[in-house]
């Protein structure tokens, strides 16, 4: 979780860029400047017995830029997890944080299963030398500029223990972040990939998301992107949210109610994102709200997803949503996107984490913390994710 808040000097800043900005070479920048453009196609089923996933993947990839590849590196982070010598586990020891050695390789995580084609063509591939969650693809036919060539690959991923890191599950709640088998930036300085680590955040191509996900009936999902022709879990959620907002007191039971034998597929869609998360869990309750944009009037749904861990503080969240969205919307620019949630992810690693439309938040001390903590992640709805800096170069503070 980083460190930053929304204060009116910001419209300083802003207005500092643009001056900037208008004294800059701008037609030498827009020559040189480029961004490739990735269409995900994802199927997912997840398996909440064995905490697995099994999933299908094809991504429509366009060259915008002016140079011909032979090659794609793909990032593979859910393999980070899978021994205690990855990068993510020797920068965890680093900081004295020894949780692989306590959990044991059956707590561990990975990606596998992979077979990735080209335009339905085998294609030879490979990890990276010492370094098992980047791949490189060598293309049979070199992508020229301005053409675009679809790689596809089925995988699976086992779900890690969530103390690790971001992706992970505790029980049977689910968090599911930096999951599929995602192409690294190309941009004018050439390819940037690396590989998962706790700290430095991530930089990726914009595009868009046609998401799929397969789970037993009950579980109630929070995710980027919003419900495709889903007319039947809309009302489900509607009067989840209807029977939440009509409770005054909350149960203590943390247990997992029993997975329903019937199986639903959630279908979400998303553009102009560069990343696609998802989290799931059967003890779930809904609110929901809306934020006004002020100035065009838009409405943003919100969506707040919690257990019974601490529901007083949970009650107060649809308002912190609000407001972070119209400030944000009011101090540097219109909110882009249809809704925004935050989920409860109680003592996981990952709490306190931003995604495109959608946070992790973990357990809070009170009220102030979180709507701190609320605002802080839904500001990086704007930077970073918006921006789409490349933080592991740039890092911002906390």
């Amino acid at each position: 979780m980083r460190r930053l808040f929304f204060i009116p000097y910001i419209r300083v800043g802003i207005l500092f860029v643009l001056i900037l900005f208008a004294f800059l070479p701008i037609p030498s920048i827009a020559q040189e400047y480029f961004q490739q453009n990735v269409k995900y196609s994802i199927d997912v089923k997840l398996n909440d017995k064995k905490h697995q996933l099994s999933a299908y993947e094809e991504i429509v990839y366009h060259n915008n830029s002016t140079q011909k590849l032979t090659e794609l590196y793909f990032h593979l982070w859910p393999n980070a997890y899978a021994n205690d010598n990855t990068a993510l586990a020797n920068e965890l020891y680093k900081n004295g944080d020894y949780t692989y050695r306590q959990l044991g390789e059956k707590s561990c995580g990975f990606i596998d299963s992979l077979d990735f084609m080209v335009d339905r063509q085998t294609v030879k591939w490979s990890l990276l030398q010492d370094t098992i969650d980047i791949c490189k693809i060598i293309l049979n036919t070199p992508l020229q500029p301005g053409d675009s060539i679809t790689i596809s690959t089925p995988f699976r991923v086992q779900i890690p223990d969530a103390s690790i890191s971001r992706l992970g599950h505790t029980g049977q709640a689910y968090f599911i972040t930096q999951w599929y088998p995602k192409p690294a930036v190309f941009d004018k300085n050439g390819w940037n990939y690396f590989s998962y680590l706790d700290k430095g955040e991530y930089y990726a191509e914009f595009g868009s998301f046609d998401v799929r996900i397969t789970l037993p009936q009950n579980y109630v999902v929070g995710s980027t992107g919003g419900l495709v022709n889903n007319p039947s879990e809309e009302e489900w959620l509607n009067s989840k949210a209807k029977e939440t907002s009509g409770l005054n007191e909350f149960p203590e039971d943390m247990s997992f109610p029993a997975s329903s034998d019937e199986l639903k597929t959630l279908h979400y869609f998303q553009d102009k994102v560069h990343d696609f998360a998802w989290f799931a869990d059967k003890r779930f309750h809904v609110l929901k709200g809306d934020a006004e944009i002020p100035r065009t009037g838009k409405r943003v749904t919100t969506w707040s997803l919690f257990t019974n861990q601490q529901p007083e503080l949970w009650k107060k969240v649809p308002e912190y949503l609000r407001t972070s969205i119209v400030y944000g919307s009011t101090w540097i620019g219109e909110y882009p996107y249809s809704q925004v949630t935050a989920v409860d992810v109680g003592y996981a690693s990952g709490s306190g984490m931003e995604y495109p439309m959608i946070t992790a938040i973990g357990t809070e001390r009170n009220d102030f913390r979180m709507e701190v903590v609320i605002a802080h992640e839904i500001g990086h709805n704007w930077f970073y994710a918006i921006l789409g800096s490349n933080e592991r170069k740039h890092p911002l503070d906390g």
